[in-house]
């Protein structure tokens, strides 16, 4: 009997089948809490704290598979069920897979060392410029889960350079609690940077879901990331899957992970699962997103606001204004790129987006959402990015939850969003465009 098999038989006769679902968003203006590093009082959902609820029950298993994680009171609370005897593991993304004396091993650039400066800012709790054993033994969670020797592997345990990115941000609690979060479990994602007191983490969203058919479904997903012996499937090296619904006490809840072979027809991927849930929108759209690259969910979108239904999208100004953003496509804009090409097969809207954002954060915090809310009934939501990357590369997770509950929750967060941002298409950009479009003309490069 395979390793999963036996586990869920396990958690089907020894677990009554208990079911509902919560979401926490770490913006969220009804609720104030105090950041355990920093000792600031803000606004927002604890996320760190829903993880660690649910840590503090496990009996039998902690399954975890996340980006990054930098978060010591979880990785405390990891390495105690750890030697409670509890069935511990985790997965990484290879990039991210070190502690803070691993540095030098870790590739350059401005992005990663903005990060490496600010790791380095947490551990250093008194700021000496020395990294100590008592600041890598409180501070670090890597280096605490390394010295705990918690089983651990990332996307280069099957021999390769890496799957592209090991992008799932879930975890599963004996067999019946999973959770699905946008957020890493990084301070960036959760409280806000360390040594920037005015950041109040990226904003995301969490969710619990107690329901043992539920986390059966992503126990078949780490069951393929941790493979046999220790050595891993990432990326393409995993079985296809389609989309799988569940019902939750009555809310129906559908899963599907990326990546998905070119091999298969586009509406088969994540990305088509996202479209298929749009297309069914009669009276709304409304989207938060960090980066929004896909050319077919924009062309979906625009059939449903020609057939009626208003269109919102508030996005990360980080990849707003890129050239291959598809929010210049609902803008109606089109940006030539720096080799003064367009974006292939590009159709900018001939009638704009009823309302169009690009949001306004703290420096030092950005949008990291990803989710859609169709006719304030269905949640599409999860660590998928709408782009071609994330959806034939990475490991990815994506849910859609029908709950108009779950969604009106959502609506909020996106309402509260789109307050805060600039609206429009910007005069700059249009002047950017212009000037851009003069450039290749004046250097014979034609588009």
């Amino acid at each position: 009997m395979t390793f999963l098999k036996s586990f869920v038989l396990l958690i089907l006769l020894t677990s009554a089948a208990f079911a509902n679902v919560s979401v926490h968003f770490n913006h969220n203006q009804k609720i104030t809490y105090t950041d355990p590093y920093r000792g600031i009082s803000r606004k927002g959902d604890n996320l760190e704290e829903v993880i660690l609820a649910e840590i503090r029950k496990a009996k039998k298993t902690i399954y975890l598979a996340v980006q990054e994680l930098r978060l010591p009171l979880v990785a405390q609370a990891l390495i105690q069920k750890h030697k409670e005897g509890v069935d511990v593991r985790v997965v990484l993304e290879d990039t991210y897979n070190f502690n803070v004396l691993q540095q030098k091993d870790v590739a350059e650039g401005e992005h990663e060392a903005s990060r490496l400066s600010e790791l380095f800012a947490f551990v250093d709790l008194n700021r000496n410029g020395i990294i100590e054993k008592h600041e890598l033994q409180t501070r670090d969670a890597m280096f605490m889960i390394q010295q705990a020797k918690i089983p651990l592997l990332d996307d280069t345990s099957n021999g390769s350079k890496g799957s592209g990115l090991m992008h799932h941000k879930f975890m599963i609690v004996d067999g019946k609690t999973t959770i699905v979060s946008t957020a890493n479990f990084t301070m960036s994602c959760v409280h806000g940077d360390y040594h920037a007191p005015a950041t109040r983490g990226n904003d995301n969203s969490m969710v619990v879901v107690n329901s043992v058919q539920f986390a059966k479904i992503f126990l078949e997903e780490f069951s393929q990331l941790w493979g046999s012996g220790r050595r891993g499937n990432f990326g393409q090296g995993k079985t296809y899957r389609g989309p799988q619904t569940v019902t939750v006490r009555g809310t129906k809840i559908t899963i599907q992970f990326s990546p998905t072979s070119q091999r298969y027809n586009w509406e088969e991927s994540v990305n088509g699962l996202i479209a298929s849930h749009l297309s069914k929108a009669r009276k709304s759209i409304k989207a938060a997103l960090f980066v929004f690259s896909d050319q077919k969910l924009a062309e979906v979108m625009y059939s449903r606001q020609n057939a009626g239904a208003e269109v919102g999208v508030v996005m990360e100004p980080k990849f707003a204004y890129r050239d291959y953003s598809e929010l210049l496509t609902l803008m109606g804009v089109n940006l030539l790129s720096a080799k003064c090409t367009y974006k292939a097969g590009n159709n900018p809207w001939k009638v704009p987006a009823k309302e169009i954002g690009v949001s306004n954060r703290p420096n030092g915090d950005v949008l990291h959402h990803k989710f859609a809310v169709v006719d304030n009934k269905a949640v599409i939501v999860g660590s998928q990015n709408w782009s071609s990357a994330a959806n034939y590369i990475n490991d990815e997770t994506l849910i859609v939850i029908q709950n108009e509950k779950v969604a009106e929750q959502y609506t909020q967060e996106y309402e509260r969003i789109m307050r805060k941002s600039t609206h429009g298409t910007p005069r700059w950009l249009l002047d950017a465009i212009k000037k851009q479009e003069a450039f290749c003309r004046d250097n014979g490069r034609y588009y």
